[in-house]
């Protein structure tokens, strides 16, 4: 089965991208500017309308499904390219009167962030849990149309309570859950270990002192230190501790890496045994690089986060905007998702769908989250926490 490099997240994606590329099509092209320099702010991108003359989605009329009316164009962005690629030429080929489409990418939601903020042409953005709130906090976000949207009954419960809850006020939902990702978890060679590390000292274990790998992400590492010291990891409560602890594991490190192909590549080499790392990249390093990567998720437990689908206030095409998030949630995004990026859908029945279609039954496992493991909402960390993040990760390495 083919498979495509993932895409550069601070929550669950991987690899890297390339802010403001864009590729444009016409009854499901998906054109070919992947990669270009334009900038975020570049309002040049094909067939793109602008913000003047938006309405939103409470303006519209989505009484039914598929809508009675739509716009002919969406633009869609998200940092998911190779599952935007294909999902976007997919959703234009089901919805004959989609004529146009135009696709952009970025490498920080706060890219995005900045172009809805005033006049722009996104019609469905992949957002993270933080900048979902951000958008409802300041008038950025439609309320969608759930008891219409076909597919929103496929959204597994527990992400059902989670978006109800914490993605929703008295006007409606903002943010539907897409993608599920596991970060930290713990990578290992298999054939290093009798069994699965069941806690997060083992990457203290001085006994695989220059076999271990951290993420160099000042947050995770924070969470890292705050989870094995028994911390809260959105608020700890001992900042001494985890600089005392984070300054004992960097020297046991092989490595602190940024890209994800990099730790994929130190354990397939066994230059290193064990890390941290993000569920889809495990997954993607055992099937491309080494068949004894695997992954688990320890007895302390670790922390998941939610990529959504929002439809941005300002859209040119709220209605097409609507209508892919709902796509987004179909089967067919399910099977897209893992066969481009290794990426886990909030689809109720999303690991029997890759069981379905993955020829590699083992790796089709290795995808499931355990019923025992203990997995809890990445949330906004508070400016405060934020601060003292920064500066604990200058701290350690700096010691």
């Amino acid at each position: 089965m083919k498979r495509r490099q993932l895409l550069a997240s601070g929550g669950i994606a991987l690899a890297t991208g390339i802010a403001g590329c864009s590729a444009s099509g016409n009854g499901g092209d998906s054109g070919s500017n992947e990669g270009s320099n334009a900038s975020p702010n570049d309002s040049s991108t094909a067939n793109a309308s602008t913000g003047s003359g938006a309405q939103s989605i409470a303006g519209t009329t989505i009484t039914e499904w598929p809508p009675a009316e739509y716009e002919d164009s969406i633009n869609v962005w998200n940092w998911y390219t190779e599952w935007r690629d294909v999902a976007v030429e997919r959703f234009v080929k089901e919805y004959d009167g989609i004529e146009d489409y135009t696709v952009d990418s970025y490498n920080n939601p706060g890219q995005f962030y900045a172009q809805i903020q005033q006049s722009h042409s996104i019609d469905s953005i992949g957002s993270t849990g933080e900048y979902t709130q951000r958008m409802m906090a300041n008038d950025l976000a439609e309320p969608l149309p759930i008891d219409t949207m076909k597919n929103y009954e496929n959204v597994q419960q527990e992400y059902k309570d989670v978006t109800e809850s914490t993605y929703a006020d008295e006007d409606g939902v903002y943010g539907l859950p897409n993608v599920i990702g596991l970060n930290p978890v713990i990578a290992y060679r298999d054939d290093h270990f009798d069994s699965p590390p069941s806690s997060w000292d083992i990457l203290w274990d001085e006994g695989l002192a220059g076999n271990i790998l951290m993420l160099d992400r000042d947050y995770i590492l924070m969470q890292i230190a705050a989870l094995y010291t028994d911390q809260d990891p959105h608020d700890p409560d001992d900042w001494n501790e985890l600089e005392e602890v984070l300054i004992q594991q960097r020297d046991l490190n092989e490595a602190y890496y940024q890209n994800h192909d990099t730790a994929q590549q130190l354990l397939g080499s066994e230059n290193a045994t064990v890390g941290a790392a993000v569920n889809n990249s495990a997954l993607q390093g055992y099937d491309t690089v080494d068949e004894t990567i695997r992954y688990t998720v320890p007895n302390e437990g670790t922390l998941y986060s939610i990529d959504q689908q929002v439809v941005p206030t300002g859209s040119p095409h709220p209605v097409a905007g609507v209508m892919f998030t709902d796509f987004a949630m179909s089967r067919e995004s399910v099977e897209i998702l893992w066969n481009e990026s290794y990426a886990i859908s909030s689809h109720k029945d999303a690991f029997d769908i890759i069981e379905e279609i993955e020829d590699n039954s083992e790796l089709a496992e290795l995808a499931r989250f355990k019923d025992d493991w203990d997995l809890s909402e990445r949330q906004p960390l508070s400016d405060e926490v934020r601060q003292r993040t920064a500066d604990l990760y200058t701290k350690v390495m700096g010691a």
